[in-house]
């Protein structure tokens, strides 16, 4: 969008995915857009940041963790730069009595652990109503164990790798201080080839868990499902919006109005109904959060506006001479703009008509005449 808005880009991705860089550029290079007006930079993420705030770029757009969303914000204050951030994610999905649970364990094993749990908007926690909460984490359970993850060599996995050691070390962490706390591990899934090398997690689901956990309070950004019971819808709103996190939320009931009234509580950037994740792909519908998901949307009109500077260029149309509040100031003046404000609510056909007068008489003849000036 910040080449369709006129703008030349500067991209730089994270160290760790240097390669996705490079299919980016490959595909704006295929456009045959003039050169000079994108540039793919590879190089220390401090750094490099540093430089593109001294040499003066009109808007930083990162997405990325919060702690170093909160680096460059400060980074920016000091020469004023406006920035965009779309940070992380602590996304829930409430489940409702009425939902068509196997629509909603599919939805949440897709959302919660495709790409290895490694995005912002996936599903982190999940709420299920009392009533169904056991065969909902029996179905899920299920389908956990029936994932494959592994080195993919020919469309035979569902789930690969972790990108980093340090992510890998985050989520390991996270679920095994949820155990010592006493969360259960109930499902995983299964390797592919079990003595592969490389950031391996499995997909993991986990119950008797609660808000004292870093699991349930703090990104986990791996293929990690812990799931908690409800017993009203209250209780669940207050859950769902019990995280410094807003990026997305999901809601699943046969119910759609109840849906939608729900949806309209849960203080998140974008809420889905019997989904989740998917409206990132929808290059029309805004993406982004709120509180530290970060500031500012992408995609859609509110996307495309974020990547331009408003201008104003007005001009009167009426060729006065001045305009009534214009110098010098006198009663009569003031009592005409008076007449003119009430002319939009008029009390009584008499006063409408006696502000006519008043007002064409005196905007005329102060309008249109030259200011006397002894």
């Amino acid at each position: 969008m910040g080449l369709m808005a006129g703008n030349a880009v500067l991209l730089k991705v994270a160290a760790a995915t240097i390669k996705v860089g490079e299919a980016i550029e490959r595909i704006v290079r295929a456009g045959e857009l003039p050169d000079g007006l994108f540039h793919h930079v590879v190089g220390s993420g401090g750094r490099v940041s540093q430089a593109f705030f001294d040499n003066g770029i009109d808007k930083l757009f990162f997405t990325g963790s919060v702690p170093t969303g909160k680096q460059l914000m400060a980074q920016a204050a000091k020469t004023l730069t406006p920035l965009s951030l779309e940070l992380g994610g602590k996304d829930p999905m409430i489940v409702l009595p009425d939902a068509d649970l196997e629509r909603a364990t599919n939805g949440a094993a897709w959302a919660g652990y495709q790409n290895a749990g490694q995005s912002c908007g996936g599903v982190e926690r999940i709420y299920v109503h009392e009533s169904v909460y056991e065969p909902f984490v029996e179905l899920l359970a299920k389908k956990t164990r029936a994932m494959r993850h592994g080195p993919d060599r020919a469309f035979d996995v569902d789930m690969g790798a972790m990108t980093t050691e340090d992510q890998l070390a985050t989520v390991k962490r996270q679920v095994d201080a949820a155990v010592a706390a006493g969360a259960k591990v109930v499902a995983q899934s299964s390797p592919t080839q079990p003595e592969a090398g490389g950031y391996f997690y499995p997909a993991t689901l986990v119950t008797d868990v609660n808000h004292d956990m870093e699991l349930m309070r703090e990104e986990t950004f791996g293929p990690v499902l812990p799931v908690m019971k409800f017993k009203s819808i209250e209780e669940a709103i207050q859950l769902a919006n019990d995280s410094s996190m807003a990026l997305t939320s999901s809601v699943w009931t046969r119910d759609l109005a109840r849906g939608q009234e729900i949806a309209r509580t849960l203080q998140s950037g974008v809420t889905t109904i019997n989904d989740h994740l998917y409206t990132h792909g929808q290059s029309e519908t805004p993406w982004g959060g709120w509180k530290e998901s970060g500031i500012g949307r992408t995609h859609s009109a509110l996307g495309l506006d974020e990547m331009t500077q408003p201008k104003l260029v007005n001009w009167d149309l009426v060729p006065a001479r001045r305009n009534i509040w214009w110098f010098p100031f006198d009663k009569e003046a003031y009592d005409t703009m008076l007449a003119a404000l009430r002319l939009a609510f008029p009390r009584s056909p008499g006063g409408f008509l006696r502000d006519v007068t008043l007002v064409s008489r005196v905007m005329l003849r102060k309008m249109f005449s030259p200011w006397r000036v002894e």
